[in-house]
């Protein structure tokens, strides 16, 4: 019995270790952020997200693909359900196949101006991906 009140007690004690470190982990890379050096490699995906690196430095913007499902709607609407497109599978929403969707851009070019009319991507909080310690060194 003391031998599990010993271990849940060090459970504790590591979780609220945990807990200190992850939030003072978030102010450095908030900090870091912030310097000129990494708010300038930001500023080179700043409008389409994705992620870019240099030297030691690895950031991000995450993307989600944003569908206007009004838009979407208004275009299957006029085509019947066996004629839609492979990257459409309907669901409460519609779910669009980005993979498929490109091909069939290239493929279509003429039909897919409407699908890009109804697309837009909402881009994520900005983060340091990854610090590479190798190259940190060599600075």
């Amino acid at each position: 019995m003391q031998n599990a009140k010993c271990l849940a007690h060090q459970i504790v004690g590591a979780k609220n270790k945990k807990a200190e470190l992850d939030k003072h982990i978030k102010k450095l890379e908030r900090d870091l952020l912030d310097t000129q050096l990494v708010s300038a490699l930001l500023a080179t995906i700043h409008n389409e997200g994705g992620e870019t690196t240099d030297g030691p430095y690895t950031v991000e913007i995450p993307r989600t693909h944003v569908w206007d499902q009004t838009m979407v709607d208004e275009i299957l609407e006029a085509t019947p359900q066996g004629d839609w497109p492979s990257f459409v599978t309907q669901q409460i929403t519609y779910k669009i196949d980005m993979r498929k969707f490109k091909d069939y851009a290239v493929n279509h070019p003429s039909e897919a101006g409407r699908w890009h009319a109804a697309h837009s991507i909402k881009l994520g909080d900005s983060k340091i991906k990854k610090i590479n310690a190798d190259k940190l060194e060599e600075d």
